[in-house]
């Protein structure tokens, strides 16, 4: 009997319980499941740093591509793909057994030309001398003097040609206009090749040059000297950069400055990588600020979400002020210490409760 009392007990219990439940309901009285499950951030005066990013293409500090200035079969090249070479020095050969011929010719004709002019130089003094003394008539001056012209027109026509062989013989050879390592070898022995075709890309990558460029609003905050971090793609690794220079006009037909950072060259980076670069240009040493993402926009207004007493979202509008990559500045709206929502304000509205997650 005392068993089937309380049995009575707890169900009556039960019944009231679950009535009132749906009397809350009724009423408007809010439960846990109707809140809102938020995560919040504490506002406080923090440092910012703000930098400009940028990406682009590296490249050697020298990146030339060289090429034949003769015609013929190339007979030997003596670097191979990935070879160092030194300015000046000899990569291959065109062949020049006629070139050669050519200025050995050439070089006796200057010989005998060099040797017919000091004659006639020579006679031309002494009928000079002839004629101040009228030992020689006017017509045998003119004839010394006109054999002199001569003289000197072979003379230096040959001095002319002479040049041109020799400079002819020194083209069939393929020199390295620049130091630096073959990043690029186009021909092959035996190939034919013409004046002006592409023989060699020679890239000098001891130092990198990162070209890149930025917009109208940021230029003004470059200085040459300034540091960048460099990295390559999702590398957590930072390699030191610094500005080499910039433009102080805009890229045709864009408002792109053209800027250029040096990198110290390692095994990691090398040209035609493509990276990013992060330059430091403000640093704030207090600052209220928020992410962005935390900023709700109606119109042309800004609100956020302040927490406040029982829980609740009160919307609150906000001045915003300097834009810093991610993040805003507060001007007023929000003080230091109060609890902004920064997840879940999707659904909210003025009043709102809301539960917080750590």
């Amino acid at each position: 009997m005392k068993t089937r009392s309380i049995l009575i007990i707890l169900s009556l219990l039960l019944v009231l319980g679950a009535c009132g439940k749906k009397n809350d309901k009724k009423q408007g009285k809010p439960t846990n499941d109707d809140r809102q499950a938020v995560m919040v951030e504490e506002l406080s005066l923090r440092p910012l740093d703000e930098y400009i990013s940028l990406s682009g293409k590296l490249e050697g500090i020298t990146d030339i591509t060289m090429s034949s200035e003769t015609s013929g079969r190339i007979l030997k090249l003596y670097k191979r793909l990935g070879a160092s070479v030194a300015k000046g020095e000899r990569i291959g050969m065109v062949e020049n057994d006629v070139t050669q011929i050519r200025l050995e010719q050439a070089e006796a004709a200057y010989l005998s030309s060099e040797s017919a002019f000091e004659n006639a130089r020579k006679n031309l003094s002494y009928a000079e001398a002839s004629k101040a003394k009228n030992l020689i008539s006017e017509a045998e001056y003119n004839t010394a003097l006109s054999a002199y012209k001569g003289a000197k027109a072979g003379f230096d026509g040959a001095k002319a040609a002479k040049e041109q062989a020799r400079l002819a013989l020194a083209n069939s050879y393929l020199v390295a206009p620049e130091s630096g390592v073959i990043s690029n070898l186009m021909v092959a022995s035996g190939q034919y090749v013409n004046p002006g075709q592409a023989i060699a890309s020679i890239t000098d990558a001891s130092t990198l040059i990162l070209k890149t460029g930025v917009g109208e609003s940021q230029i003004a905050k470059l200085k040459k000297g300034q540091t960048a971090d460099i990295r390559y793609q999702n590398s957590k690794k930072a390699y030191s950069g610094r500005i080499r220079g910039f433009g102080i006009r805009p890229l045709a037909n864009t408002a792109t400055y053209p800027v250029e950072i040096t990198v110290n060259s390692t095994r990691d980076l090398l040209p035609g990588m493509v990276v990013s670069a992060r330059i430091l240009t403000t640093h704030y040493s207090s600052m209220l600020y928020t992410p962005i993402t935390n900023i709700v926009k109606e119109f042309d207004k800004n609100y956020v979400f302040v927490i406040g007493e029982g829980d609740k979202a009160q919307k609150r509008e906000v001045r915003l002020g300097r834009v810093i990559g991610e993040n805003v500045e507060l001007l007023s709206g929000a003080e230091v210490g109060e609890k902004i929502v920064s997840t879940g304000s999707e659904n909210l509205e003025d009043g709102s409760l809301v539960t917080v997650k750590q």
